[in-house]
């Protein structure tokens, strides 16, 4: 029962912050485009507003779940390579320290006002793309 409540808290969590990324890369340009610069710019302003009070906090709580549902499957007991499922995990792990260093990354760049490298301008789109592997690989880590 323990497990099955983190994991509905880490599947909100994780609905959250892949929804508001989806946002940010498929929504927001939509509506700039529609609406103009003006409206997009009053309307990421009022969302990032509640969202940098939300935000942070959730992902501490997907990280905290997911990490609690990591050491279940990799440990001592169970192994770290011994199945298919493991070296997937693995796998989902290391997309997840990218996402991770990337928005350390974004933030100290904020922080100490230094302009990120170019290619981070689209770190919400890698980040997309790299949720998408992650619940993707989540479904065949059960199936393989």
């Amino acid at each position: 029962m323990e497990y099955t409540l983190i994991l509905i808290i880490h599947l909100l969590c994780a609905i959250i912050f892949i929804g508001f990324i989806f946002a940010d890369v498929i929504i927001f340009p939509a509506v700039k485009n529609k609406f103009g610069q003006e409206f997009h710019d009053n309307m990421i302003e009022a969302i990032v507003g509640r969202g940098l009070k939300i935000y942070p906090l959730i992902v501490l709580i997907l990280m905290g779940t997911g990490g609690y549902m990591f050491s279940k499957y990799i440990n001592s007991v169970a192994g770290y390579f011994n199945t298919s499922m493991q070296i997937l995990l693995w796998i989902k792990l290391f997309f997840v320290i990218l996402i991770v260093l990337g928005v350390i990354y974004t933030m100290y760049c904020k922080l100490t006002k230094i302009e990120p490298v170019g290619f981070m301008n689209y770190f919400h789109t890698y980040a997309l793309i790299l949720s998408f592997l992650i619940v993707i690989i989540a479904k065949f880590m059960f199936v393989v």
